[in-house]
């Protein structure tokens, strides 16, 4: 597995270096477009198999991607649109719809619905699916500048049973999850390279996540003995994010991320022999590193690359990891 994830790093790195070397050889018209739709491959040094992705996006009003970062084209434009996307991987299939509206007045608003489906397992007693929906309220202060406050929320819940001559097994698994952020995002010109894209997030969740068991034996004398359980957990989050990327050119960004979080646990643990009640309070630490490109090889082909690394220092443990992606983008 080391020797593989080697070889496709490797040659992610190789096509980079391509890219960049070719990239004046043919210089592509950056027409104005309505249409957006790109497949793309993300990959890490974490042993599975990676994501694919798709989506699609249709802009009412055309898009202009002429002089500016290709990669904030959507930002600049401050328009109406809908959108779908896809992603697979080991473990879930997500499908999204979403869409926005523009008021003449610079305020926003767009909604998104998601269903992720989770990879099924002959035994498994924990949910199968869930549906998110995200609903975000925004203003556009400037061509460079905007402010959004973000819901978003799930509550899923599944019962299994099992039953034979002298056992019955009955169980309750619900989770129920609701989350609030302020993002504010604000692009900077600078006269030598084309600029710096800030990112700033305030964010706040709550999870709720209950777990019962009814189970009942009846030994060879007819006699019934029942073992309940029951366990209930919530998760207080709160996590503020600053991203900033340098874009050299309308092409080629570097950038730098850092998170903190402060998850404060709850939890309550019930049965016949046994009871448990406390908290747990942690704070984590995240950054990471990143570097992305954009080849316009045509009008309307674009190839994507992107290189990131990521350090989680937490109280309970840490963690590193390398991402690298892959994609084709087709804009008309």
């Amino acid at each position: 597995m080391t020797t593989t994830k080697a070889m496709t790093m490797t040659t992610v790195s190789i096509a980079l270096m391509l890219a960049l070397s070719t990239s004046s050889v043919y210089a592509a018209q950056d027409n104005a477009y309505h249409h957006e739709a790109e497949i793309g491959f993300l990959d890490s040094d974490d042993g599975g198999d990676g994501i694919f992705n798709a989506n699609y996006r249709y802009y009412f009003k055309a898009v202009e991607q002429a002089d500016k970062p290709y990669a904030l084209a959507d930002f600049f434009h401050q328009g109406s649109k809908v959108a779908v996307r896809y992603s697979t991987s080991d473990f879930d299939d997500i499908y999204a719809l979403s869409g926005q509206y523009v008021f003449d007045s610079n305020w926003f608003i767009n909604a998104e619905v998601s269903q992720v489906d989770f990879e099924e397992y002959e035994y498994s007693t924990t949910l199968d699916s869930f549906t998110i929906y995200a609903v975000n309220l925004g203003y556009f202060f400037t061509d460079y500048s905007a402010l959004t406050l973000g819901y978003s929320t799930m509550s899923e819940s599944k019962a299994t049973s099992f039953t034979s001559s002298s056992y019955n097994s009955e169980r309750y698994y619900s989770n129920d999850f609701d989350a609030f952020r302020l993002t504010y995002e604000h692009f900077i010109p600078l006269q030598s390279t084309v600029g710096v894209m800030l990112t700033g997030t305030l964010a706040y969740s709550d999870e709720q996540y209950s777990d019962h068991f009814l189970n009942s034996d009846t030994n060879d004398q007819g006699q019934v003995t029942n073992s309940n359980s029951e366990q209930n957990i919530t998760y207080d989050r709160y996590n503020v994010a600053i991203n900033a990327d340098w874009y050299i050119n309308n092409s080629w960004s570097v950038g730098a991320v850092i998170e903190q979080g402060n998850t404060d646990t709850h939890y309550n643990y019930s049965s016949a022999n046994y009871d448990d009640v406390g908290s747990i309070d942690q704070t984590d630490t995240s950054t990471s590193i990143n570097t992305r490109y954009t080849w316009r090889f045509a009008d309307i082909f674009s190839a994507k690359f992107s290189l990131s690394y990521s350090n989680f220092d937490g109280e309970y443990e840490n963690d590193s990891q390398t991402n690298f992606s892959v994609g084709v983008n087709a804009r008309f």
